[in-house]
């Protein structure tokens, strides 16, 4: 995954991602890792409901089930927001 995406490119991609049912299988994941740190924020936000989070396997190795996860309310006004922001930046 690229180091180099905002939290903000990376919270738009995740949320994009959620509400099309793009996570159809769980993962074993860096819990470091930009994807992890952003949809464990995501969630603590309450913009994603029915994720499964897991970092008690290890400081390596931490467990990522989206399968279930859909967008809420506020989580479909961010993923608007962030669309909104991106379309500006285009122009």
């Amino acid at each position: 995954m690229a180091s180099n995406l905002s939290q903000d490119d990376e919270l738009r991609g995740i949320l994009s991602d959620v509400a099309r049912g793009r996570f159809s299988t769980r993962r074993q994941i860096n819990p470091q890792s930009n994807l992890f740190q952003t949809t464990t924020y995501a969630v603590q936000e309450g913009l994603i409901m029915g994720a499964k989070l897991d970092s008690s396997f290890s400081t390596s190795l931490a467990g990522m089930d989206l399968t279930s996860a859909r967008l809420t309310s506020a989580g479909k006004a961010k993923l608007a927001a962030l669309m909104q922001t991106t379309s500006t930046k285009d122009h």
